[in-house]
This record gives C-alpha cells, structure tokens and sequence, in this order.
C-alpha cells in the first residue's frame, strides 16, 4: 500500500510525493532551519480519493471543454469539477492515515494546525506556479483537518489553475497534489524574504517585506507591509519604508480574523535593525543551502523566528552588473532596422507602455523599429539634427518594446535649450529620477533655435489636416478590402500587396500620427504652464479638455449601452445572461425577435471592429473576427443595470468642461483671455486628434493581421506549421524568405523548432517584471523611492479629476475584465482602446503606465472616471479587493479605509 502520509523531515520526500512546498519545507527541516512541526499528505493520498469517487473521466473531460483563451469556460469547468471534489468521500485508510499523524503531532489534545496546498506543478523554475492553490490557518480537530486537506485538493481546479497548466501543455493525469500539515505558529510579525532585488535584480541586497500578525494579511493584500532593503553582506539597513499597517490577521476561532491594529503600532516599524540582521543572515544561509536565490515566508512568534516557505525567485531580472539570467528558447529575433546605441540613450515604457503593455511576438516586433524610427526621424526632420539619423527610438528589452526617452530628452535640452521636463506630465515621467531632467530653460540657445522650432510648430497645422482628411480614406481602404475574397490570390500576390500597398499606407499614417502626438503633447504642456503661472490651478487642464465631442474610442461605450437597453426592451436579457456569450451570439442570430440588435451589432463592428483588449499585439484577434466578445460586454452592461448611462457621463463632463473654462477666463484679463483661448482650442483639437489617429493607426493594420492570418491557415494545412497563429512567432525577413522560396528547407528555416524556441522566450517574459528605466548600456537603472506621502498612500500623475472610494479590482489580461462590477476601481498595468468600453462600468482608474495624454486619461476624462496614472508598482502595492480611494486631482491613491 503506498504511504498516504510522510513525517516533514522525512528523507524519502521527493517531489512527486510531497509537492512543491513539501520538498522544500523537507529540505529545510533536515538541514535544522526552524520549520514548524508537522506532515505531509502525498499525492497518493490525493490519487485515492480521485479513484475511489471516479474522477478522472471527468476531470479529463472537462478539461478538454475549458480553453485557456475562454474564461468562461474556465469559470463553468472549474465550478463543476470544484463541486464534484466537495461532495467526494475521503477514503478510509487515507483519513485513518492523517489522523494517525495528526495525533501523532500532538497526541495530548486538538493541536491548532496550519494546511497548506502543495502541487507537483509547483516552484519548479521552469513553470512559475506558486499560490495557484489554497491554504487554511487556524485548522483545529480531526473533523475539520479532514474538510480542509478536501478543500485543498479542489483548489487544484480553480479557473485560474487549469489554465495555467493548459499554457504550460501539463494534461490533468499528471497532476498531483500534496499537502502540508503543520503546527500553527501563532505570529506576532509575518513577512517575506527575498534573496535577492526582485525589482532590480541586485543579488547583493536582500528585500524583506513585514506587516503585524499572521502572513495572510500581506500574501492576501489586505495590508501594506513595511519594506526593508538590505545589504545582503553585512545585514545593513540601506532603504527603509514604513507603511501604515492598518489591520491584522490573527487566530480565531475555527480560523482566523481581521483586527485593527492600535493607533500608536500602526506606523512602527515592524522591525529593528538587529531582527532585520537575523533574518537577513537566515537567507544568506537558506540560499547557500538551495544553491539559488530564494522567495522565503517567515514569521517570528516572540523571540522564535520560523520558516513557513522557501522557493526559488522565478522571475528575476538580469543582475545590474549586465551578466543576465539564461532566457529559454530564442530570444534573439532579427528586426528590419536597428541603430547602434547613443550615449543620451535612456530607455523607458513611457508613450509605449499602454500600446504593448505586454511582451511582443517576433513579427510584430520585427517591423516595429523601423516604423518607430520613421516615424521619430519624420516628426523631427525640419530641426536639421546632424545625427538624427543614427538614433533609435524603440528596442525590446525583458520581451517589451521601451522607448528613447533620453533621445527625445536630449533633443529638447541640448538643441532647442527647453527643459527636460517640458512633456513629462503628458509622457508619464514626471517621478523619474535622472540628470537630464534637471536642465533648465536656456533662453539663448532657445532663441537661435526659434526659427526651427517655428517652422516644426507651423508645419503641425498642416500636418493635422493632412491626417485627419486621411481618416475617410482609410475607411473605403479597409472596406475595400474586407470585401475581397483572399483565397483567390496567391502567397506571392499577398505578400506582394502588403509590401506595395499596406507598408506604404500604413507608413504614412504613422509618420503623420507621430508628428500629431507630438504637437499634442506641447499643446498641453504649453496649457498646464499657463495655468499654473496665471491661475495658480495647473489641475485644471484635465477639466478643459474634457466631454469633447468626435473622440471616436469614446463613441464605443455609448453604443454598446444602447446595444444593451435594446436587448432589454426585447425582454432578451436572460439570453445574454444566461450563456456563455458564443452561445447567447449564436441565439441572438437565430432568434427573429433580436434581429434590431444584431443589426446595432454589425454596425458597431463595421465602425469599430478592427479593436480588440491588447490591440497593438497582432496575435490577439479583432472583435470583428470575434464578435463574441462585443457580446461579453454587453452582458456586463446588462448586470450593471441603471447605474451605468454613458451619456448622462458625458452631459456631466460637458458641463465640467465649460464651468472650469468659464472660471479661467473669469480670472484673465482681455489679452490672457486671447491668448488662453487661442491655446486651449489647439489643445483641445490635437488631444482629440491624437486619440482618433489610435483608432486608425490599428484600423490601417487590420489588412496586415488578415494577410497573415491567411497565410498562418495555409502553412498549417502544409504541414509547415503546428498551428496558424505560429506564423506571428516568424518574423519579416523569415516570411520573405518563406515566400521567395516556396519551401522551408529552401529557405533553410526549421520552421516546428524555430517556432516552438520563440514562443517559450516570448512566454518566458510575462513571468518577468520588466524595469521602469533603463540605461544606454541595456541595464536597467535602479531609481530612488519615489517622493510618496507617508503611509499607505500612492502618488501618481493626476489624470482625470474627481475622487471616489471603492473596491480595488486588479486586472493583468483584459480577458478577465469580466470579473469587474459596476462600482469596483479598475487597477491594471495600462490599457488601450480595446478596454473603453468596460469604463463606463468602473468607478475609478489606477495605471502604473501612461501619462496625462495617454488614451486611459483621455477616456477616463470623456466619461468622467476619476484616474490616476503613473503609479509605481500599482498592481503590486494594491491588493485585489482592498478597498482605495482614487483622487484623479491630486494623483494620490489612498490604501484602506
């Protein structure tokens, strides 16, 4: 009979039995670290019960129905097998056998334990897959003890879980899940300990996160811990940050709960200087033992400092010193135009970071240089720059595009003698510490610049027109095209019509977007500084170029409301909310009764349907190709009821709009009045000038993405490629290759092992943190801690105005947008046009990436949502479900109640 438990220290505990955390925990507890006490519950046990209640079919079953790509079937295969593990019965010599060690743990009375989930899948450096699954403090009684270890293998199929492992190609028979019993320590300090900067990537400091009570408060969110950043030699305090802990965790009865912390421990560092030196010298030793830096829980009960945890740091950037972590696969991925580094070089997420706010594929990338550098050389060629040529403005650093924020930096100071200030706010670089953005305002060099920077200021006008006149063109492009049938042409004739036609369209519209962006950004610099001089009331300028009308991202939540309010006056609600939204799309076509709405449908989908979450990504597909995901968000405008009506948003925003201009200009006299007037109707134009050229810019690139699409089903169906989205992990020059020859051999490509080398590079990185800043050397640069009020407050750049207290819902994939309700506060990395449609649903906005003129501060604007952008960290600092209060006119994020 196989073992069904294993003491903790046990030296026949190898993965497959005792998981993850049970191997690591066994490890430590046999080198003599301080572990807790306890049992391990192997993955036999977990087998037994699967057997003896006949889940495997099912199991298998539903994970066949479930796609990684579709979250509600994630959500619907997850309740059902959850379901299925909750009515099981546990095996009677398996719960025989953890009662035996549970009273064998304590064999006088009930010990009060701590059950923790520990699946095979789990903290392995390859598959990143840590608290995927449950843990239960607090668990008292042989009754309870066996509830729990049941609960714990359910967790196993959360949504979440299974895609997981459906990404990673781990199928259902192989997965196996442990669990680790032990003795409850009851904390009076919890924390984590990191062996190394997994900011930075230092592996000479050690960063130590500590909060009051149990460690369920921080890994749950619920609190702010203090930071301590530690010289890792000598245990010496270099950087201390002491949050407001506000709450606590501690045992109860059955469990545990949350309690206030008392007023005068609340800003106390939780540790001192002699406790921070004991456990920095704990993991120095616990990485020595494991051979690699390492991800530690601990918690000190007294005096008695414990282990709970030690794994492996899975997602650590390159060390600062350049010699960078070994990257899977092939992350080397040949672009059409490259420049050889500048020493003004300093590279940046900013302008770029809501556009590809995730790590690209290789043939996005390969053009995107080459665009990038048109596109900056176009928008400055009237200043004559001798060197203009030789600068490159975009380069993929941790698998994400960053931008030459030194170039456009060193421009402004050294050849015009403006300050490097002069458009961070509208950039997003406000907080960032460097040099360069400590020059001042030269007025003699600005003046025998003038005429320059006059004629690049008169040819904006010029080049406003041009693109906007453009804009209906496009259109009778695009339309032109989606008519076609593209099976009648060849490779060679497709190919041939995206390096004749499209390069040369799109080319056009980018350069012409680039120059707009950049008028924009000086236009409303140019208004915030008037404002700040004049009226002391530099925050008004987000009021001011609020509730315009033609801002076309903005059209999309109002017609998406009115999709809905004519589903429900069809009395069609149910259909909707009732299904799956492939299913209700599908009902919808079939039903007579729905037909207003699908024709509302088509229309939208004519007028937007080249849009999509994650647009700039060209794996992902347009609502157009995917029309069920337009139905998935009028869903949640059905479930928000009246409490979400985009144009009373607007009505409200209009009205903002003309009181903040009626106050301005009741405080200027007649010439101010003029030229405020003057200068808020440019601003005014080329911020909505900007966010429209979003809109055709991906509209332009639609042709590029159906092309490929074609020839990705092609190659498939030749046996070329696996699968049809494997030509987006190919990049230009392979497909030029690829079409020159007619043959993957002729074109000496491996075309299965080129593909399947990419993709784990380019998978590789979203387990990543990428740096806020790095330098012209290609490391990253280590910024101070940001200027932050005291306590559990954030400090970003102010975008839209107004101040709301709600529910924090931290969303990474637009695809889980669905979690969101009517109310919640949206908390995410950036986002672009493929979400504004969930903004109207949301109460607030925090981004950790954008500036004042990026589309999440122009659409949070138009519908009146207060934002903030430009918060370090946002989604790290900021726990899903804690409850913030957003202040889009100071940018300041409030933790807590």
């Amino acid at each position: 009979m196989p073992s069904f438990t294993l003491p903790l220290d046990a030296p026949e505990a190898p993965l497959a039995i005792v998981g993850g955390k049970g191997a690591g925990l066994s490890r430590l507890a046999q080198a003599g670290f301080p572990v807790p006490p306890g049992f391990v519950i192997t993955t036999a046990a977990y087998r037994a019960f699967v057997e003896a209640n006949s889940l495997q079919e099912h199991l298998e079953a539903m994970g066949r129905q479930a796609s990684p790509d579709d979250p509600a079937s994630l959500e619907a295969a997850s309740r059902a097998i959850r379901r299925l593990f909750e009515r099981g019965s546990i095996p009677e010599p398996v719960a025989a056998a953890i009662v035996r060690a549970y009273r064998h743990l304590s064999p006088a009375a009930p010990l009060p334990v701590a059950v923790r989930s520990s699946a095979t899948a789990e903290d392995l450096p390859e598959a990143s897959f840590a608290g995927q699954q449950e843990t239960y403090l607090n668990v008292q009684g042989e009754e309870a003890l066996l509830e729990a270890v049941r609960w714990c293998w359910a967790s196993l199929w959360t949504a979440r879980a299974i895609a997981y492992r459906a990404r990673q190609g781990i199928v259902p028979a192989a997965v196996g899940l442990a669990v680790v019993v032990q003795q409850m320590v009851p904390a009076d300090v919890s924390g984590i300990l990191f062996t190394a900067n997994p900011t930075t990537g230092a592996r000479d400091e050690i960063v130590i996160n500590a909060a009051w009570g149990l460690g369920e408060a921080i890994v749950g969110g619920r609190v702010t811990p203090d930071t301590f950043v530690v010289e890792k030699a000598t245990g010496r305090v270099r950087r201390r940050i002491v949050a407001e802990k506000g709450v606590m965790s501690v045992p109860a009865a059955g469990g545990t709960a949350e309690v206030e912390v008392e007023a005068g421990r609340r800003h106390v560092p939780v540790l001192d200087d002699a406790q921070v030196a004991r456990l920095a010298r704990l993991g120095r030793e616990i990485e020595a033992h494991f051979g690699a830096p390492q991800d530690i829980e601990w918690c000190l009960a007294g005096s008695d400092l414990f282990v709970l945890q030690s794994r492996p740091i899975t997602a650590l950037p390159p060390e600062p010193s350049g010699r960078e972590v070994e990257v899977p696969g092939d992350d080397d991925w040949p672009v059409l135009e490259e420049k050889p580094p500048q020493p003004f070089d300093l590279w940046t997420r900013v302008n770029v970071g809501e556009a590809w706010p995730y790590p690209v594929s290789p043939l996005l990338w390969s053009g995107i240089p080459l665009s990038m550098n048109e596109g900056a050389r176009y928008f400055l060629r009237g200043l004559r720059i001798p060197y203009l040529d030789d600068i490159q403005w975009g380069r993929r650093f941790y698998g994400r595009i960053y931008y030459n924020e030194g170039a456009i930096a060193h421009i402004l100071t050294q050849e015009l003698g403006l300050p490097g200030s002069f458009v961070d706010a509208a950039l997003g670089s406000r907080r960032r510490s460097h040099p360069r953005r400590r020059e001042r305002f030269r007025p003699l060099r600005f003046l025998r610049r003038l005429p320059a920077f006059l004629s690049l200021i008169a040819g904006r006008l010029g080049i406003e027109r041009e693109l906007e006149a453009l804009f209906p063109q496009i259109d009778r492009w695009v339309a032109d095209f989606l008519e076609r049938d593209l099976e009648q042409a060849d490779d060679a004739e497709l190919w041939a019509e995206i390096r004749q036609v499209w390069v040369k369209r799109s080319t056009q519209v980018i350069n012409l977007h680039t120059a707009v962006s950049g008028s924009a950004m000086a236009a409303f610099s140019l208004l915030q500084q008037l404002l700040a001089r004049w009226c002391g009331r530099e925050e008004l300028a987000h009021d001011l170029v609020t509730g315009l009308s033609g801002v076309y991202a903005a059209e999309m939540g109002l017609a998406l409301w009115e999709m809905a309010q004519q589903v429900r006056a069809l009395g069609l609600d149910d259909l909707l909310l009732d299904h799956p939204p492939e299913v209700a799309l599908a009902r919808l076509r079939e039903t007579p009764q729905a037909r207003p709405v699908i024709q509302m449908l088509e229309r939208f989908l004519q007028r937007h349907g080249h849009r999509c979450p994650n647009e700039g990504e060209w794996l992902h597909p347009r609502w157009a190709e995917a029309p069920e995901q337009v139905i998935e968000i009028v869903a949640g405008y059905l479930r928000a009821g009246d409490r979400v009506n985009p144009a009373e948003a607007e009505a409200r925003q209009r009205r903002r709009r003309e009181e903040a201009i009626a106050w301005v200009e009741a405080h200027l006299g007649p010439l101010r009045r003029a030229i405020f007037r003057r200068v808020l109707a440019r601003a005014q134009q080329a911020v909505r000038l900007r966010d429209n050229g979003r809109h055709y810019i991906t509209k332009i690139a639609f042709p590029f993405v159906r092309i490929y699409r074609v020839l990705g089903r092609r190659w498939t169906e030749r046996g070329w490629l696996r699968e049809p989205n494997d030509v987006f992990f190919l990049t230009v020059p392979d497909v030029e290759k690829l079409i020159t020859t007619g043959d993957p051999a002729a074109a000496g490509l491996d075309l299965p092992a080129l593909v399947a080398g990419r993709r784990r590079a380019y998978e590789h990185w979203f387990g990543v943190e990428a740096p806020e800043v790095i330098g012209p050397d290609g490391r990253p640069i280590e910024l101070p801690p940001p200027d932050e009020p005291p306590g559990s407050v954030l400090q970003g750049l102010p975008a839209s105005g107004g101040r709301v207290r709600g529910t924090a819902r931290i969303i990474h994939d637009p695809r889980e947008a669905t979690r969101l309700r009517p109310g919640e506060i949206l908390v995410t990395r950036a986002t672009d046009p493929g979400w504004t449609p969930i903004f109207p649903l949301v109460a607030g906005l925090v981004l950790e990436v954008g500036g004042q003129l990026s589309h999440g501060a122009i659409v949070a604007r138009e519908y009146g949502v207060p934002a903030v952008v430009n918060v370090p960290e946002a989604t790290r600092r900021i726990r899903d479900g804690q409850t913030i209060t957003v202040d889009g006119t100071t940018g300041r994020v409030s933790i807590g109640p």
